[in-house]
């Protein structure tokens, strides 16, 4: 092999792949990961690679990994998009905020981590405009880890961009940073004669003796080709002795780079080391820093090929990642203390990275730096940087002088760590530090205790007794509860929520008399949903509305949570689902994923999908299990029996139930015993076992009664009153129809207003009985609840067929076995089709020509002939499209046509109909009827 095109040796077909990949990413999009160890040529290989990309017309946009800014959120990207200030003041207002936000380079509402990855992925685009865009990140593996999922995201979007995207990165990385998914190149090492031909290139005057032990010693890596010759020319080594050869390249090309930067001047030592704990390369914050004249003590470390400015002048960039290190290792402690010092007082905009940098200056406890500090954690966490915020806080809490103080900001860093990022052993760790100091328990210490003890070990008592003796020892503020009163309340409410005992429930009651309203997503105002839906008023209702209209640009997960927790109790999950679904999507906090998961597959459950559901009840069951949150799984458990419940599995029901009665009922988790109880209730109600539903309904409560702080009893109350009536406990079903009217509750939800309505339409008087279910099924907003509607219309049909008004139930038994098989509802569509064939009508497969219409299809076939859409249809008669085109598919051979188009005549052609009695409305629905 020879010379490259690039002046390299020994790489011509790595250049040759590499012009290849420049070709495709300026047609089409590519990227590309280059492989190898340290010194084996990568960053040559992109130098070379980004020259030829400039002269094929493209722009080229660097950055690089620092592993002195690890620790730092969108670090790495933050490179990438200074290069481009014009673009991204041209980016639409809600993007360039996104990424302002994100970078710190703005303030305002954090967006979500998937709209930070597009609004990085739509500047890029905007770049890319004019002329192909290649991005060059070098030292990937030293890559923040949200820049490296920024890379990733990148990379695999740029099929059909002008866009390319190579990296590079150290094989002897742990895998992590692989996770980006790029295609890989591995960059070997050179060859014997490849490293003799590029020593004697380089250093012609050395001996070939010389240059033998040289390329013996170096292995094939051409940095320390380079260096271990240039310092064998520079001592005179006649003997080709070069200090340390055998003892490892990486750590011997070091030695020589520390020997260079220590013979450059003092002042350009001083840069370079502002540069190296920077990390961004950013000219005017390295300006700021160093001071007046300062950038004039690059030239040396330029000239000696140390570091390089690129061409726009606004970045420096050291040749290789041993050069930043051999300057940080050539430092003393206090040199690098005054270096952070410095930069902090630059970084004043940035609370993040200022703090970062006077946390690094800082050696003795300091409460105004850790001040400082905390107040970066708080920016991380709402920024969604949950780990940024665990770490800044337990730095924060290194630093505190006073011992509470040191106390409260652990505790706060472990309870960030269990409920924000999913890190139990992490909070466990912190929380053992915590707990071996002698001084008595903070508030904040507490609460993580609590909530730790709650979720992995179901252990409520525990939990509300740690809470309660913390919170009692803190005198309640005037206005509602903010900071660790609030986070300690909140872990109480949860207790207390679980557990459902009243010596839990009631102490919490007591305390929220001398809290004063708050807002919807606090912890009184979620305390007293719990204990009361029926209190909730209108005005907490809109509030709440509010509240979940701004969720879109919330970006602090424990907010979206807490908000969407309160909704779920009063039916407003679709309108949180976009956040709870950027939760579980940004994987930046795995805590709060599982809660975020639960919303979802309940949202699913009430709005029919069920089989999303079920899948996103067993992803809750899997990971709360992996992650050790055993609490949350019951939930999982609770949400796929209810599934299970409305489509008839009756074994997986069954299943989840046990699961939950088995590690719920020893640790007194009366709600979640509850929960079980009420989707065993609807397993048997779908079955038609009336007398084991009213077992498991009563379970939860006895009929008449609506428990506080026992939410299952309102939700369960229709398959109560139920399994009553159907059993002829008709006094129990009016006692308890009357109780959930008097709870109030139905103007909380279309939905819990249709249950209220339905359970007295089935206990009223037969001649109320028509005109009540006829008013429940009127409601506005129902339809979005499609299995109470087939409840409600099941329900009124089995009345109608009790009074002998067969041809009326036959319409409403039709509507709920449509509206179950359209839901998949198997054992309710059966309970429906068996209540139907009583009334003498049977149901048959695709009809025959001659057959007649059932009386859906013929009310289809006329709205069809008069030129209605299927989704029009659909909308009259409150049914789906899918099942309007399914009583069109059984009309067409009955009519023996086969199309639209003559339905009409077919139509008129049929035999006249007998006239229906008065009490029957074109919906099919009954108005009123005679008393029987």
């Amino acid at each position: 092999m020879g010379v490259g095109p690039a002046g390299l040796v020994g790489r011509e077909g790595e250049l040759a792949e590499l012009a290849a990949f420049l070709d495709m990413a300026g047609m089409n999009g590519a990227a590309l990961l280059l492989t190898g160890d340290p010194g084996v040529g990568k960053t040559a290989l992109l130098d070379a690679t980004a020259e030829l990309a400039v002269t094929k017309g493209m722009r080229v946009v660097r950055g690089s990994g620092d592993e002195y800014e690890t620790g730092i959120s969108f670090a790495g990207l933050h490179q990438l998009v200074g290069s481009l200030p014009d673009e991204l003041g041209r980016l639409p207002r809600s993007t360039r905020e996104a990424l302002e936000v994100a970078l710190g380079l703005g303030v305002g509402p954090a967006s979500s981590r998937i709209a930070v990855l597009n609004a990085a992925l739509s500047l890029f685009d905007e770049a890319a405009k004019e002329r192909p865009l290649l991005l060059v990140v070098d030292d990937l593996h030293a890559v923040d880890q949200a820049s490296r999922a920024a890379v990733g995201f990148v990379a695999r979007r740029l099929g059909g961009r002008r866009i390319g995207l190579l990296g590079a990165g150290r094989t002897e990385s742990d895998a992590s940073f692989r996770s980006t998914g790029l295609p890989e190149l591995e960059i070997a090492p050179l060859g014997d004669s490849d490293a003799l031909r590029l020593l004697s290139r380089r250093f012609a005057h050395l001996p070939r003796r010389v240059l033998s032990t040289v390329a013996h010693e170096a292995q094939g890596n051409p940095l320390a080709l380079l260096e271990f010759a240039g310092s064998a020319g520079a001592s005179g080594g006649q003997h080709g002795q070069g200090a340390g050869w055998s003892s490892g390249q990486g750590r011997d090309v070091r030695a020589l780079y520390s020997a260079r930067v220590g013979r450059l001047p003092h002042r350009t030592r001083e840069v370079l080391l502002l540069a190296a704990l920077e990390g961004s390369g950013d000219i005017g914050i390295l300006e700021a820093a160093g001071g007046p004249g300062g950038l004039d003590g690059l030239a040396p470390a330029e000239r000696d090929h140390l570091v390089m400015v690129e061409e726009n002048g606004h970045t420096v960039r050291f040749r290789h990642p041993l050069v930043r290190s051999a300057v940080v290792d050539g430092s003393t402690g206090e040199q690098r203390r005054s270096a952070h010092r410095r930069l902090a007082d630059a970084l004043g905009d940035q609370p993040e990275r200022r703090g970062d940098h006077l946390a690094k200056a800082t050696t003795a406890p300091d409460e105004a730096v850790a001040a400082v500090v905390e107040s970066a954690a708080r920016s991380s966490l709402r920024r969604g940087d949950a780990d940024g915020a665990i770490a800044r806080l337990r730095r924060a809490a290194e630093l505190s002088p006073d011992r509470a103080a040191r106390r409260r900001r652990l505790s706060q860093a472990a309870y960030v760590a269990a409920w924000v990022a999913g890190h139990l052993e992490v909070s466990h760790e912190i929380m053992r530090e915590v707990e071996g100091d002698p001084a008595a328990r903070s508030l904040s210490a507490a609460a993580t205790a609590g909530f730790l003890v709650l979720v992995t070990e179901g252990d409520a008592d525990t939990a509300h007794a740690l809470l309660m003796e913390a919170i009692e020892q803190v005198p309640m503020s005037p206005g509602p509860p903010s900071g660790e009163v609030e986070t300690a309340l909140f872990t109480l409410t949860l207790a207390s929520q679980y557990s459902g005992r009243p010596e839990h429930w009631q102490p919490l009651v007591d305390m929220l008399a001398r809290i004063p309203e708050a807002a919807p997503a606090a912890a009184a105002s979620l305390a007293r949903v719990h204990h009361d839906l029926g209190s909730v008023t209108d005005g907490m209702l809109r509030r709440l509305d509010e509240e979940i209209s701004r969720l879109r640009d919330q970006s602090d997960a424990d907010v979206v949570i807490r908000t969407a927790l309160t909704a779920s109790y009063l039916d407003r999950l679709p309108g949180c689902r976009e956040a709870v679904s950027r939760v579980i999507r940004d994987g930046g906090a795995v805590g709060s994923s599982m809660p975020a998961l639960m919303f979802v597959a309940l949202d699913d459950l009430y709005t029919g999908r069920w089989q999303s559901s079920a899948d996103a009840a067993d992803e809750l069951i899997a990971l709360s299990e992996e992650m050790g949150y055993h609490l949350f799984a019951q939930v999982g458990h609770y949400v796929a029996a209810m599934a299970a419940a409305q489509r008839g599995d009756l074994d997986a029901c069954r299943r989840h139930c046990e699961a939950v009665w088995e590690w719920s009922g020893p640790r007194g988790l009366r709600r979640l015993e509850n929960c079980a109880h009420q989707a065993a209730a609807r397993a048997a109600l779908g079955a038609a076992d009336f007398e084991t539903a009213f077992r498991h309904a009563t379970a939860i409560c006895a009929p008449g009664v609506l428990p506080p702080f026992n939410p299952e009893a309102v939700w369960s109350a229709p398959d109560l009153v139920e399994a009553a009536v159907r059993t002829g406990r008709h006094a129990e079903a009016r006692r308890h129809a009357d109780a959930l009217r008097d709870a109030g509750v139905g103007h909380l939800s279309s939905r819990l207003a249709l249950s209220a309505a339905t359970v007295t339409a089935m206990t009223s008087a037969a001649e109320d009985m028509a005109r009540s279910f006829e008013e429940a099924l009127a409601l506005p907003g129902v339809e979005q609840w499609p299995f109470e509607v087939g409840h409600a219309h099941l329900a009124y049909g089995e009345a109608l067929r009790r009074q002998g008004l067969n041809r009326d139930a036959r319409v409403q038994l039709a509507a709920a076995r449509d509206r179950f098989e359209e839901l998949g509802a198997r054992s309710w569509e059966a309970r429906a089709a068996a209540e139907l064939r009583a009334t003498g009508m049977t149901r048959t497969g695709r009809g025959k020509a001659g057959e007649a219409l059932t009386p859906q299809e013929l009310e289809v076939a006329r709205l069809a002939a008069t030129g209605l859409s299927n989704p029009q249809i659909a909308s009259r008669l409150f049914l789906s499209p899918r099942t309007v085109s399914s009583h069109l598919y059984h009309v067409f051979p009955k009519l023996g046509i086969t199309s639209r188009a003559e339905l009409r005549d077919a139509l008129k052609a049929l035999p006249p109909e007998p006239s229906a009695p008065p009490a029957v409305r074109a919906t099919g629905r009954v108005s009123a009827l005679p008393r029987c």
